[in-house]
């Protein structure tokens, strides 16, 4: 049997090894497939939680080998992919729909699969439905889906509506913006389970227009066809695809069904044929196979009772499965009294093993043990004997339970070898002193001394086969004689061979350098019996070169003077369970994202630093500005892209002169080391001064700055969490400053600070308690000299702090969103003003609200303007919407599409503070304005006489040439009235005509307008 198994190891080395030949063969061949797909499309492509998931995602994974092919994965929309498809940007796009059209643009592999196309309707939707009548409804489809198509070529329906995904579309039905949804049945089925949509949603029409959907392949590659063809064959071969497809459709491939009746009627035919020959050979079998099992269970139970090895195993809850002969005659039980009985509930077995049940208790734990020396009692001897035991586990096959066992080698024999042979010696030192006195002793005492000698050697075979079996390496070291001995098993583990000579010299060199003192040390303790066992943990030199970890255990023996004579120990392999430890550090200690120390790092930095007494230190809270902006803009991974260039070029701007550290978001921190303030102020400048350089991302430049606060050890602070609050301090002070500063920590800032802690806390309850009030700021028309519209302005009146004014409170509104709920109340109360005045018979006049870029970039912003007016009754013509040219300029993008959606549907935009924002007449001409309202700042100072060079006129036409409206703003003064008259503005608005007024002062205002001095 021993010779068998040697055979299969020696087969298995050379298949491995034939394997890794053949795999470096394969990577050496490799070729790059470019696979592109568009996401949003479960069940078949789409991602959840970062990870890209679905069907026709992991069947390609499985198509393409590794050893023939390495995918390289993109996404974009369909319209992208279909295009890069078509012009070889792209090899492959995973599956899509055959049609006729697309096969002049790609290739296509077999069909996969077949695809039917659906009909539903809300759960408000009753009644049957033909498909010649679906263009009496309003039906949605996903847009550049190929049932789009069919719905318009096929179905005739030609007004219908499109949705960027068929996740969009769904969620339109189910808000009821459309009566009917065409979409692909299993996409939909998909959706309506993963949403838990089964009663709101149901399927009027099913299995319509199937539909064949295969591989589409780039014309630039046909050899791929034949390939995923062949792929497609085994991988529905293999019953792999069957899984897959259950996984993500909840039912069976009509490819399975197609097989599994094929294979049914086969297996019947071959059922009734071989029968009667199955059953005979059946008979046969198992009658020789019980013979051989039997054979081999009495050939088993002979050699564990024959042999002089203690062996006990049990099952996990205690069960004694197996009792040996050699146990029985040790311990006095029989095996068939300890069999299927639980050994802690079994009275003999806790008496006569007393001493084995802590090892039985911590197996089942898996704490085993290797070569723990007990003494028991022999009951067939009637005297204690000393065994070297050892425990291990079995694991179940199959859901059977694990078998432990401990196994005991008796060694009283070795002990008292051992004891004798000391004994012998001191003999042979007294006969040789009695060497005169007679030859015959002498005689007998060598004959003594060889038998014993005889008796050693045996001992020393079992011993050797014990550590050879052992899994540690085992170690003795002869302190007298300097010679050490080594365990195959430890020439095992550093890949040395047995022939290898191992020196004193060489061991210096195979242990770590910064392992050798503590080394050292633990062997000096345990030969001077300051401690009982040798136990340390250090670095190796194998063979390759390379250094592992292992844990050394050992223990001296000592003579009768109490010196340490001799040593053994073992080394056991923990080089894995090292670099676990040290990646959990890592993972404990450093952000996943820039790979910086983090919170937990900076808290026992810090607190190292507070404990020394003489410590100084600076620390420098950092904020990139406007980070929020870009990361909703651009998305999260743009902004993770942005952090990560930003860590770096923090640390490169640092370099040795402080530690950085990033607490989360944007927000870093820096520990400078027995700094002062103008090295401080120093690396805070060159900060600064390094984040006016453009971060490069995508082909373009971003410009980011970042705002600083420091504060100093042990002056602003003497804990680790008033240091860092007092420099968050200084960082709000240094952006409230105008951001791209610095700001050393002062007292004065934590009296701001907390005014603005007051301030948020009551705008938090502001709304809900009704504390805000609107004013009404009127605009005459230059034109005809008649009131045309009002600005709305926020006022707040708060019972704890009085009146605020909206300077102090919108940008902390803005910086805690709260400004969404405010600015959303404002409109809708603004929007009923005006339709009141209307319908009370004032006339109708135009209301300007301010909007802030925190509301526009709401997701759904758009959808509450358009429901306010619907709700207020006002026709959108009459609201105007403010922004700031700063605030678009800053996300002009992003908020272009929102701003002509909003002027599609009739509503006004005004550009506030135009000619303080710095855009340019390209930029301005993409903002889809329809008035400009001049920065009162062009008409605080005028000249003693009109120049027709000046920055208003100059404003009015641009304005002009533009077809804009232009409002002059913060007209104070008669003469500043007469010079915006001059310069032709459109409409008027300041305390010259009128301040701010509460809507029962309007109305008189209004009964009583147009004053004399404005006539």
């Amino acid at each position: 049997m021993k010779q068998i198994r040697l055979l299969w190891v020696a087969f298995l080395l050379v298949v491995l090894v034939t394997a890794g030949l053949g795999s470096t063969t394969v990577e050496a061949e490799q070729k790059e497939v470019r696979y592109q797909t568009e996401l949003d499309y479960p069940p078949y492509k789409f991602s959840q939680n970062g990870f890209l998931m679905g069907f026709d995602l992991e069947l390609t994974h499985m198509l393409f080998k590794e050893k023939d092919y390495t995918l390289v994965y993109s996404t974009s929309d369909w319209k992208n992919v279909y295009q890069a498809l078509t012009e070889g940007e792209a090899d492959t796009s995973g599956l899509m729909a055959i049609q006729e059209n697309r096969r002049q643009d790609v290739l296509f592999s077999k069909p996969v699969m077949r695809t039917y196309i659906g009909v539903y309707a809300g759960e408000h939707f009753r009644g049957s439905l033909r498909t010649d009548e679906l263009h009496q409804y309003s039906v949605g489809v996903g847009a550049g889906q190929y049932t789009e198509d069919i719905l318009r070529t096929k179905v005739g329906v030609t007004s219908y509506r499109t949705y960027p995904t068929v996740e969009a579309a769904l969620a339109a039905l189910k808000r009821g913006e459309i009566d009917l949804l065409f979409e692909n049945e299993n996409v939909v089925d998909y959706l309506i389970v993963k949403q838990d949509m089964t009663g709101e949603v149901h399927k009027l029409l099913e299995g319509l227009y199937p539909c064949d959907v295969a591989y589409g392949i780039s014309k630039q590659m046909p050899e791929l066809v034949e390939y995923v063809n062949r792929r497609i064959d085994d991988v529905k071969r293999s019953g792999v695809y069957e899984e897959l497809y259950l996984k993500y459709f909840f039912t069976h491939s009509e490819s399975y069904s197609y097989a599994l009746r094929n294979r049914l009627i086969l297996i019947g035919g071959l059922l009734v044929g071989g029968g009667a020959i199955g059953y005979t050979l059946l008979r046969t079998y198992i009658k020789r196979l019980r013979r051989t099992i039997h054979d081999e269970r009495e050939f088993s139970r002979e050699v564990l009772d024959h042999s002089n090895l203690f062996i006990w195993a049990v099952h996990g809850d205690g069960t004694t499965v197996r009792f040996n002969r050699y146990a029985e005659m040790i311990t006095g039980i029989r095996e068939g009294e300890a069999i299927g009985r639980p050994y802690t509930e079994h009275s003999l077995l806790q008496h006569a093993c007393r001493e084995l049940i802590p090892l039985l208790d911590q197996a089942l734990a898996y704490r085993f043990v290797d070569h723990c020396e007990i003494h028991l009692f022999c009951a067939d001897q009637g005297k204690d004997k000393a065994f070297l035991f050892r425990t291990t586990v079995i694991p179940g096959l199959k859901g059977d339970p694990d078998v432990f066992i401990m196994t005991g080698v008796d060694i009283e024999e070795r002990k008292q070898f051992e004891n004798k042979l000391h004994y012998s010696y001191q003999e042979l030192e007294a006969a040789h002193l009695e060497l005169t006195a007679t030859q015959e002793e002498l005689r007998q005492n060598f004959d003594m001394l060889l038998d014993n000698q005889e008796r050693l050697r045996r001992s020393e075979e079992r011993y050797r086969m014990v550590t050879e079996a052992s899994n540690g390496g085992i170690w003795e070291w002869d302190l007298d004689r300097n010679h050490r001995y080594y365990s195959p098993r430890w020439f095992e583990l550093l890949g040395y061979e047995q022939e290898d000579l191992i020196t004193s010299e060489m061991m210096q060199q195979v242990v770590h350098p910064e392992d050798n003192v503590k080394i050292h040390e633990e062997f000096a303790s345990l030969q001077a019996g300051v401690k009982e066992v040798f136990e340390c943990e250090y670095r190796l030199r194998c063979k390759n070169g390379e250094y592992r970890w292992f844990l050394g255990r050992g223990k001296a023996l000592f003579d009768d003077q109490g010196r340490a004579y001799r040593m053994v120990g073992s080394n056991i392999d923990i080089h894995q369970l090292k670099l676990y430890q040290q990646r959990m550090r890592h993972l404990a200690y450093y952000d996943t994202l820039s790979d910086l120390p983090n919170r937990l790092y900076l808290l026992e930095k810090m607190d190292e630093l507070v404990s020394r007494e003489d410590a100084k230190a600076a620390l420098f809270f950092v904020d990139t500005d406007n980070f929020k902006f870009i990361n909703d803009t651009l998305g999260h991974k743009f902004g993770d892209r942005l952090l990560i260039q930003a860590s770096a070029r923090l640390t490169s701007l640092i370099g040795e002169a402080g530690m950085l550290f990033r607490l989360g978001g944007d927000e870093f921190v820096i520990l400078m080391n027995d700094a002062g303030k103008e090295e401080a102020t120093g690396l805070a400048q060159k900060l600064i001064q390094g984040f006016k350089e453009p971060f490069r991302i995508d082909d373009s430049d971003l410009y980011v700055s970042i705002s600083i606060g420091i504060s100093f050890y042990p002056e602003d602070g003497r804990s680790p969490e008033e240091l860092l609050k007092n420099a968050d301090v200084a960082m709000y002070a240094a952006k409230e400053a105008g951001k791209g500063q610095y700001a050393v920590f002062a007292p004065a800032f934590l009296e701001a600070f907390n005014e603005r802690v007051v301030l948020e806390k009551n705008l938090r309850h502001a709304l809900d308690r009704g504390e805000f009030i609107i004013h009404y700021q009127p605009q005459i028309s230059v034109r005809d000299g008649q009131i045309c519209g009002f600005e709305a302005l926020i006022r707040w009146n708060s019972p704890e702090l009085g009146f605020v004014s909206p300077l102090s409170f919108i940008k902390i509104a803005e910086d805690s969103r709260l400004i969404v709920p405010i600015g959303e109340w404002v409109l809708r109360e603004a929007c009923a003003f005006a339709k009141r005045l209307e319908d009370d018979g004032f006339g109708t006049y135009k209301i300007a609200v301010n909007i802030s870029v925190v509301q526009l970039l709401e997701e759904d912003f758009v959808g509450k303007v358009l429901q306010i007016l619907q709700e207020t009754g006002l026709n959108p013509e009459y609201l105007e919407l403010e922004i700031t040219e700063s605030m678009i300029m800053e996300t002009l993008e992003s908020l272009v599409p929102k701003l002509n959606e909003l002027k599609a549907n009739g509503i006004q935009i005004a550009l506030d503070d135009f000619g303080t924002g710095y855009s340019s007449l390209g930029s301005l001409k993409q903002m889809p304005i329809t008035t400009l309202k001049v920065d009162r700042s062009f008409i605080e100072h005028l000249p003693e006489q009109d120049d027709s060079r000046s920055l208003a006129k100059a404003i009015v036409l641009i304005g002009r040439k533009m077809g804009l409206q232009v409002i002059a703003e913060g007209v104070e003064t008669k003469q500043q009235m007469e010079h915006v008259r001059r310069a032709k503005c459109d409409v008027i608005q300041g305390y010259y005509i009128s301040k701010p007024l509460p809507e029962a002062e309007l109305r008189d205002l209004l009964r009583s307008f147009p004053l004399d001095e404005m006539a």
